[in-house]
């Protein structure tokens, strides 16, 4: 039985923004003159973060946070629709049990045709990732008002 998903298309509270860390689901919650915080279970408290300096990684959607006491949380955030503060805690995509492909002249070509695919597939995603680069420099943009207002 599919589980049901439609809490993803309701409107996050203000200031909240849904964020991949580590390939789990988390709730990062950025307000004016207050610090940031971050849910990470679904049903946890919130935590405050102290932020020292926001930066970009080689991916122009992923964002690099570093924290005072010196660690490092790579954060690629969520557009809406695509998660939901219900989600927090929870694994982020990937295919549970898959197996190697045999060494096989059908695997040969499953991997050909895949090959092919993601050749004739990856301009689309780059234009899809454009959108969450979007989202990802305006994140930016409220975390660094956040440590200027926390200092």
């Amino acid at each position: 039985m599919a589980r049901d998903l439609g809490y993803r298309r309701n409107q996050w509270p203000a200031g909240v923004t849904m964020v991949q860390i580590d390939r789990r689901f988390a709730a990062l919650r950025v307000r004016d003159a207050r610090p940031a915080q971050i849910r990470r279970t679904r049903d946890g408290n919130w935590e405050s973060l102290s932020i020292v300096s926001v930066g970009s990684a080689r991916r122009p959607w992923v964002l690099v946070i570093v924290l005072a006491d010196g660690t490092r949380l790579k954060v690629r955030p969520f557009m809406p629709g695509e998660a939901g503060l219900p989600d927090c805690g929870a694994r982020v995509g990937g295919v549970g049990g898959s197996r190697q492909l045999g060494n096989d002249p059908v695997s040969a070509v499953v991997a050909v045709v895949a090959i092919c695919f993601y050749v004739l597939v990856s301009p689309f995603f780059i234009l899809a990732n454009a959108r969450r680069a979007k989202a990802a420099r305006e994140l930016r943009t409220r975390l660094e008002s956040a440590i200027g207002a926390a200092r």
